[in-house]
């Protein structure tokens, strides 16, 4: 078991200690065998999660945070190099960054900077190179925005009329 497989069982509020107990506790009333006659194969998962996050709750949370800092980073940086394009707007959604407005004069440098373009959505998107997709599903920007979260981006330059 590793650390994003322990966390996804538990599902824990934060990072800290209290906050794996009160989700083992709350998994354990859930799924625990006097209650839920199938949950003994689910009691093992949960016990063998708390017990790897336990174990390991000094290291996961220093990882988790430098993988995150290293994403920041870099969509910081990107950042950096859109930011004079007038009347694009930026936008991040979990660990992506998104362009929308008028974008079509910029393509060139776009793709020079590893944006792809999303034609059902009419945006232009940068995302981690590690990222997997688990599903074949579409999703709309609202949609996107509703699950992960939406950052609009200041600084930008909008277009003088």
């Amino acid at each position: 078991m590793n650390r994003s497989q322990a966390l996804n069982v538990l599902k824990p509020e934060g990072n800290t200690m209290a906050d794996i107990k009160a989700a083992y506790r709350t998994a354990a009333k859930k799924y625990h065998p006097d209650v839920n006659p199938n949950g003994l194969e689910l009691m093992k998962i949960i016990n063998s999660a708390f017990a790897f996050l336990k174990e390991n709750i000094n290291t996961w949370s220093c990882d988790q945070g430098t993988e995150e800092q290293a994403i920041d980073k870099t969509i910081s940086d990107l950042f950096d190099k859109i930011k004079g394009f007038a009347g694009v707007t930026a936008e991040v959604c979990g660990s992506w960054l998104w362009l929308s407005g008028n974008t079509f004069e910029y393509k060139k440098a776009l793709k020079s900077y590893g944006f792809r373009f999303a034609g059902k959505k009419k945006q232009w998107y940068w995302r981690p190179a590690d990222y997997k997709k688990k599903s074949r599903k579409v999703f709309t920007m609202d949609e996107i925005r509703n699950t992960f979260g939406s950052i609009e981006l200041e600084g930008r330059v909008q277009a003088i009329a």
